[in-house]
């Protein structure tokens, strides 16, 4: 993104911030594609594609007021999307699992994909469980459930160095967890779950 460029986005989303529906429409079409190119290459699916996209512009949309301007919005987006792809495989699963229930059988053709998944997930959630009570609880609120660090500050009275301290030392144990258990798939099936908004 050339100076120029970034010039015209902070513009852009200082009027979002204001509720311009014009800078909304804009930074939509600034972003669509990028977004369903990574989207796609999530969850490997154009459609569910289109639906996460329309949710995270639903999201952007209603917490307007709260982007922060000085911080790279493009690994923003990226969070948010990877979150909830993240979110998306974690309900397929649970999915697959109610329905085998009720059939008693597989409901799904991709039996070797939903059990490769299944065991990253697994395993994630071991490595959750390695991080401290803080750690995990900071954690799971900005980097699963999508809240800012304002929300979180607000909620667990502490300060954003704080916060940002413990996503920090949590994504570095979570990474050196998931990699000494399970190097071969860990960027295949979730590959950016551990971007940091920068």
């Amino acid at each position: 993104m050339t100076e120029n460029d970034k010039i015209v986005e902070r513009e852009l989303l200082l009027a979002l911030q204001q509720g311009s529906r014009q800078a909304f429409e804009q930074i939509y079409h600034m972003y669509a594609l990028r977004l369903t190119a990574k989207l796609i290459q999530l969850v490997k699916s154009e459609e569910i594609a289109q639906d996460l996209l329309q949710d995270i512009f639903i999201k952007i949309w209603e917490m307007r007021s709260e982007i922060q301007i000085d911080r790279s919005f493009s690994a923003f987006l990226y969070t948010i999307a990877t979150n909830l792809s993240y979110n998306s495989f974690r309900s397929a699963i649970r999915e697959q699992n109610r329905l085998s229930k009720l059939n008693n059988k597989d409901s799904y053709s991709h039996i070797e994909e939903d059990l490769e998944f299944n065991e990253t997930h697994h395993l994630f959630e071991e490595a959750l469980q390695q991080l401290t009570a803080r750690q995990r609880e900071v954690y799971t609120m900005h980097k699963l459930d999508g809240k800012s660090y304002k929300e979180i500050s607000e909620s667990l009275q502490i300060s954003h160095s704080a916060i940002n301290q413990h996503i920090q030392a949590a994504n570095k144990l979570i990474k050196s967890f998931m990699k000494s258990h399970l190097p071969s798939v860990l960027f295949v099936i979730i590959p950016s779950l551990f971007d940091k908004y920068m």
